[in-house]
């Protein structure tokens, strides 16, 4: 005999004699309990296999619609960008009581009735510029559009270029930034990242060149490059509509550079 095995007889030898038949009852009943459970468990489920498939196809419906959902706002970004609008973060759960006749309507009462709340969170998350933008947003409210959508345009360009190191007219090398921060996993890919970060991937007419740009697509968005350089077919920028849509601009590159990126 090892010293090991004598060690536990000697052990044994101490344990009294009460404690050593509670063991043994123990060492009895524990295999069988065990697999009394696991008899049972296999019971249970037996007994949920309906709800957990259930389950299982209420999770594949739900991604369905996710994946529709996330499809039918990439529609809705391309057509706002396409007529010089880009959303924030109230867009996509405003719900107007009477529905609008068009992207300019909608876009026009958005901006409008949530103009305090997404111009707290432009100053919120800039906080460096917060003596420009708020006398840029206080010179659309007095109507000088002239001067309200140039600070805008040129404020949306630094802050792009604040966080992306790329400016959002020069160059246009935006997407290729964030698709190395993306692939870096520097930016989380959500369905929401995705759906935001749509119009980066878009042709706009902002950055459209002031000597090709049309005046349709003068009647879309102001030509950013006609504007700052005064290009004497460029004079006409100054509307109501015209600064909204730059508002809207700045606020979407606020939301997706200082927040959905940097958040």
């Amino acid at each position: 005999m090892n010293e090991i095995e004598e060690s536990i007889k000697r052990v044994e030898a101490i344990i009294p004699a009460s404690l050593r038949k509670l063991q043994e009852r123990i060492d009895r009943i524990i295999p069988p309990f065990v697999q009394q459970l696991n008899y049972k468990s296999q019971g249970l489920n037996k007994a949920f296999e309906p709800f957990l498939n259930n389950l299982n196809t209420t999770m594949v419906k739900i991604a369905k619609s996710a994946e529709r959902w996330q499809i039918a706002r990439k529609e809705d970004v391309t057509v706002m960008a396409e007529n010089g609008w880009y959303p924030n973060w109230f867009t996509f759960v405003y719900f107007p009581e009477e529905k609008p006749t068009s992207v300019d309507e909608m876009m026009i009462n958005h901006l409008n009735e949530h103009w305090e709340e997404i111009t707290e969170k432009i100053l919120e998350l800039c906080p460096n510029r917060k003596h420009i933008l708020e006398n840029a947003f206080e010179l659309h409210k007095e109507g000088n559009y002239i001067a309200s959508i140039s600070l805008f345009l040129s404020q949306a360009d630094g802050i792009c270029c604040e966080v992306l190191k790329s400016f959002l007219f020069t160059g246009n090398t935006t997407e290729e930034r964030l698709k190395e921060l993306i692939e870096k996993g520097e930016i989380e890919a959500t369905m929401f990242t995705d759906v935001f970060l749509e119009p980066f991937k878009l042709k706009n007419h902002y950055n459209a060149g002031m000597l090709k740009s049309s005046l349709k697509a003068k009647n879309k968005a102001p030509n950013r490059n006609g504007i700052l350089h005064g290009y004497r077919k460029h004079l006409d920028y100054g509307t109501e509509i015209n600064s909204l849509k730059s508002f809207s601009l700045l606020s979407f590159i606020v939301y997706t550079t200082k927040d959905l990126i940097n958040g």
